[in-house]
């Protein structure tokens, strides 16, 4: 796994770093936005912060999910599995949310998204 810049090494930023630990100490938040110019450490932090979640129920540290800007409905939300539908089982195949259960959820250039 790739070693991960820590949350506490971002520097001059601290307005998004109290934002953050916000976040981790109260996830009914929901989530947050941030903004700010190219190279202001805001995936950096992002993923510091996903690296100091509690690990799972399964002894894994807490999931950082990209969302791809590509990404459809299904690929978000998750959607039946087809090939296992042909073969007359009921199964789902998650998306990218239940991926990010219990970590991150990123979702670089949201602006970039189309707006449904």
């Amino acid at each position: 796994m790739t070693p991960t810049y820590p949350l506490a090494a971002v520097a001059h930023q601290p307005e998004l770093l109290f934002a953050l630990s916000l976040l981790a100490v109260a996830p009914a938040i929901g989530g947050l936005l941030i903004r700010g110019d190219r190279g202001a450490a805001k995936s950096t932090a992002a993923r510091g912060l996903a690296e100091l979640l509690p690990p799972g129920p399964d002894g894994l540290r807490a999931p950082f999910v990209n969302l791809p800007l590509g990404a459809t409905e299904d690929r978000v939300v998750g959607t039946l599995d087809l090939d296992a539908a042909l073969r007359g089982e009921v199964r789902l195949r998650p998306g990218l949310l239940a991926q990010a259960d219990g970590g991150l959820l990123y979702i670089d250039e949201v602006n970039l998204l189309p707006d449904h």
